[in-house]
């Protein structure tokens, strides 16, 4: 029986696909496998709303199939499930994974494991429709890649012919199925069928990111009024664990009825683009979303993510840079036409900290010999981690072909190249860091204890740090602390950033451009800090790390100002990625301090800032009662979740976030 037969005979079929030509191209193959998938899958049913797929999506709906596709890793296969259908079929699938070389959990794995998120245009599909990609496709010289593509066309075909078979069979509003018959193959002729065919567009790929909504949609707009619409859309991305969207810079009626439709919800996780002189509707809407405790929108300093990205990417016309978009939880992408490595890896600088400290402090004659040791250790740890990122995005170049991305990312078929291996316009890779305040903090520390004051050596310092000394640990408190404009700090914090990030120059990422980083810690915070010894911040040993770039709980001690004073200094700018800033406000206050807060902080060098605003009660009532706080969401390290989603480790830090 040949591995094509045997799949097929254990209900896979998109592994029967990949294997059915086992000498064709990789993209071939792939394409073939998503053929066969949507051919014989199980296909959501229809949940009597205004749009269709709808609630999990087809890639997850039939759970008898366990090798699946997947917008990031191509592949996705259930081990368990798999072994019990078929040891051999497991024996090959393990075959075929194992070319590409992956990461595994280490120490470093803080939210980066070689995943890319994406935008694809869906701005060309709305204008253009599928029919005009199939054109350009047929124009092409014959090869592997039209040959895969023109497969792909098919098996889009077969996915929405099937849906609307699914309509038909469900007795669905007419109105759906007539806009389902016209796009995504033709262009959206109405705000409607924009949306339908955005919906659509966004399951084919794998639901994953949703685009600019309000710049999308607005051409199509004549003065409807579509908020259910867009929840029933957000339900979608909800329910599919789906990532973000971006709002403004140009604010709508579209942006307005957004900000509306994500009252209480979890996801997309919507980044509003902020300007000086956003109009106070915005604001107001922003305000009324955030006070239902939802954590939307994240709030980004649109001028000065510009004026970065035409310093560090200055090859980049201004046309192109004005589809600026932020995919994943907030990496930095260009809508329809980039590839980014969103977290492609990340390195536990806490953890590079405390055992350069164990290893060198006793060695080191001064302040400046410590801290110099601990930034050829930072360079050697990015370094080895630029490379395994490196020799992950090669190969998975090699045998991972994102195909459907290969159709929908501008110059994949003008170049005839593969979305992984060159096809798209601007490639960068994001990599997370982590712990990055801890260490501020604890240098802080370090400096005035033992070798400004030197009231101790180095060996007894660590001594007493490991047994949590409280003499030790009081001194450590009377120290210069992140997070409360305390210039000492810091500039200190300036400097080890400015490092931190060059050390990134090291490497240029496959197949072409430069690596940046990004601060979002999501909830490895918590798992991350488990490995690192104690530290001279006063953390004990195992303790969380810091969230993201603001203050280590509990020590903003000066008011919000003072907070994003400190962020500010630090040159944030340096981390292109994005540096998420989690704070909590207090409802009462949330309207009055919104906006001057974020312009005076965006205006002094801020980048980002997500707001939770939930009080210490709520979230208390919500540990004894989850029933009670079902839709309770909180911002954590980049994204949007459910509190009662999180594990009481992650819950704890963020009841003990400072409330403004």
């Amino acid at each position: 029986m040949s591995d094509f037969e045997l799949f097929k005979s254990i209900g896979e079929p998109f592994a029967a696909g990949l294997f059915e030509f086992p000498e064709a191209a990789p993209m071939v193959r792939h394409s073939n496998a998503l053929k066969l998938f949507w051919e014989s899958c199980a296909l959501p049913e229809y949940n009597g709303g205004m749009l269709y797929p709808c609630a999990v999506s087809s890639f997850n709906f039939d759970r008898s199939i366990t090798v699946r596709p997947h917008y990031a890793n191509t592949i996705e296969f259930n081990t368990k499930g798999l072994l019990a259908k078929s040891p051999e079929a497991y024996e090959i699938m393990k075959k075929e994974d194992e070319k590409v070389k992956k990461f595994h959990f280490s120490p470093h794995t803080v939210g980066g494991m070689g995943w890319t998120h994406s935008f694809p245009n869906y701005r060309r599909v709305l204008s253009e429709g599928l029919n005009t990609y199939k054109e350009r496709i047929d124009a092409l010289e014959d090869g592997d890649f039209k040959s895969s593509m023109l497969i792909l066309i098919d098996a889009i075909e077969i996915y929405h012919k099937r849906s609307l078979d699914v309509l038909r069979k469900s007795d669905a509003d007419q109105e759906l199925i007539k806009a389902l018959e016209n796009v995504p193959f033709k262009p959206a002729k109405t705000l409607y069928e924009a949306m339908v065919s955005l919906n659509f567009i966004f399951y084919v790929d794998g639901c994953d990111d949703i685009g600019p909504l309000d710049r999308l949609l607005l051409p199509y707009y004549n003065g409807e009024d579509i908020v259910d619409l867009i929840r029933e859309f957000f339900k979608n991305v909800d329910a599919n664990d789906g990532w973000s969207g971006t709002l403004g810079p140009e604010y709508n009626e579209i942006t307005r009825m957004c900000l509306k439709a994500i009252h209480n919800g979890r996801r997309p996780n919507l980044q509003l683009l902020v300007k000086d002189d956003m109009p106070d509707w915005v604001w107001e809407e922003s305000v009324a979303s955030l006070s239902t405790s939802c954590g939307q929108p994240a709030l980004y300093n649109y001028e000065l993510y510009m004026k970065n990205m035409r310093e560090r990417l200055p090859f980049i016309p201004e046309a192109d840079l004005s589809h600026l978009a932020f995919g994943g939880c907030t990496e930095t992408m260009l809508e329809g036409m980039s590839n980014v490595g969103s977290d492609d890896a990340g390195v536990n600088v806490a953890l590079v900290f405390s055992e350069y400290m164990r290893s060198a402090l006793a060695g080191c004659a001064d302040f400046e010999a410590f801290y110099s040791g601990l930034i050829v250790s930072i360079r050697k740890t990015v370094a080895e981690t630029l490379d395994l990122v490196n020799e992950y995005r090669r190969t998975r170049a090699l045998y991972r072909p994102d195909v459907v991305r290969t159709l929908l990312i501008d110059d994949c078929i003008e170049r005839q190249e593969e979305f992984h291996a060159g096809g798209a316009r601007y490639y960068w890779s994001v990599v997370n860091i982590a712990g990055v305040i801890n260490v501020i903090d604890s240098l802080c520390v370090i400096k005035k204890l033992v070798f400004d004051e030197k009231r101790y050596d180095p060996a007894a310092f660590i001594t007493k740090l490991d047994d949590r000394d409280p003499l030790l640990l009081s001194l450590a408190e009377g120290c210069p602390t992140y997070g409360n404009d305390n210039d000492i700090a810091d500039t200190l914090g300036r400097r080890l950033l400015s490092d931190i990030t060059a050390a990134f120059d090291q490497r240029e990422c496959f197949p072409s451009g430069k690596f940046y980083t990004v601060c979002n810690q999501f909830h490895t915070y918590v798992p991350a800090g488990k490995i690192v010894a104690a530290t001279p911040d006063g953390r004990a040993c195992g303790a969380p790390l810091c969230d993201s770039m603001c203050a280590i709980h509990g020590n903003d001690t000066k008011g919000p100002t003072a907070l994003l004073n400190s962020v500010a200094k630090l040159d944030v700018e340096k981390i292109l990625g994005t540096p998420i800033t989690n704070i909590r406000i207090s409802k009462d206050n949330l309207p009055k301090i919104l906006k001057p807060l974020v312009l005076s902080y965006f205006e002094s060098g801020g980048m980002q800032l997500q707001v939770s605003c939930l009080s210490r009660e709520e979230m208390l009532d919500a540990l004894e009662h989850p029933e009670n706080h079902k839709s309770l969401v909180v911002r954590v390290g980049g994204f949007s979740e459910y509190f009662n989603n999180l594990s009481n480790e992650v819950k704890k830090t963020i009841i003990e976030r400072t409330e403004h």
